[in-house]
């Protein structure tokens, strides 16, 4: 499960929000400093040197390394992970020489270590080479997961993996959930959005006409929180600045987290956080806390 949201404030600042949604785990906010040196669970020959500081929160595998699950660099570039429903590639003679091998949980880590922002990402990433972890217990998140990235001009991708090759999708909603099928889910929009007119402010991709068109959907597969959060945005003031744009994402959040239940699963929301790309402070918020932690990158 998982839900990420990206608004922005008349004053320019912009949030990189999400809901953790998962089996229960102790997630703690980690700084990783420069030159950081560790090792992937897929390639045990090869040391890899982390170039930036880093900001995030996860957890220290023990006599592993440290796991990110979403985090902001020294750069303002913001990557999240997310689960996924797709499969990846088991085949391990896709191995070559000039490849740098990454376990799915570990991109992120590698990713905020050393990308300045998105499109250095976009042109990197032809360098990565996912495998799947054989030890389920270092990957917290699972083995299928994709990826949401930001940086401070805004733009918004998605990298979903294609047999172990990671892809680019443009994000033009600024919502991603778990179904990696990003233009299947759009599709699904128009059934509550308007978009024969021009969007009416700043985080709407429509207009303000909900005329004939259904009432936003309930419950928590991926499309009902993609759905719903797209259209709480729509709907949400444009914020002044950078307190009252934490204040309205939260409340968005609020709307797609997962509450504990015994029928259900055992997975519910972890935890939320944020980055603020302009001021790179992170916003945490554990399940059984109603406040909100505040950390500065520095």
């Amino acid at each position: 499960m998982c839900t990420s949201i990206k608004m922005q404030a008349k004053d320019g600042s912009l949030i990189f929000a999400r809901t953790m949604d998962w089996h229960p785990f102790n997630p703690q906010v980690l700084t990783i400093p420069k030159k950081y040196q560790w090792v992937s669970t897929t390639d045990t020959s090869k040391i890899l040197i982390n170039k930036f500081k880093v900001m995030g929160v996860g957890h220290d595998i023990p006599n592993i390394h440290v796991d990110i699950s979403d985090g902001i660099n020294e750069h303002g570039l913001a990557v999240q992970k997310l689960t996924s429903n797709q499969q990846f590639n088991n085949d391990k003679n896709i191995f070559k020489n000039d490849r740098i091998y990454l376990a799915p949980f570990e991109v992120v880590t590698w990713i905020l270590g050393n990308c300045t922002s998105v499109n250095d990402v976009i042109d990197k990433i032809k360098n990565i080479q996912v495998i799947p972890d054989i030890d389920k217990d270092h990957a917290i998140l699972g083995q299928n997961l994709h990826y949401a990235l930001t940086d401070p001009t805004g733009k918004l991708i998605n990298l979903e993996t294609i047999g172990a090759q990671l892809r680019v999708v443009k994000n033009p909603i600024g919502v991603v959930t778990n179904s990696p099928n990003l233009q299947r889910e759009i599709a699904k929009l128009d059934q509550f959005l308007d978009f024969s007119k021009p969007a009416t402010h700043l985080n709407a991709i429509a207009s303000d006409d909900f005329n004939g068109k259904h009432t936003m959907p309930g419950g928590f597969n991926p499309s009902a929180r993609f759905i719903r959060a797209t259209i709480l945005k729509e709907h949400a003031i444009t914020p002044e600045n950078r307190d009252e744009n934490i204040i309205e994402t939260w409340h968005i959040l609020d709307s797609v987290n997962v509450p504990k239940s015994h029928n259900r699963s055992d997975t519910y929301t972890i935890y939320q956080s944020a980055v603020d790309l302009t001021s790179h402070r992170l916003y945490f918020q554990k399940y059984d806390d109603l406040s909100i932690s505040i950390y500065d990158f520095n």
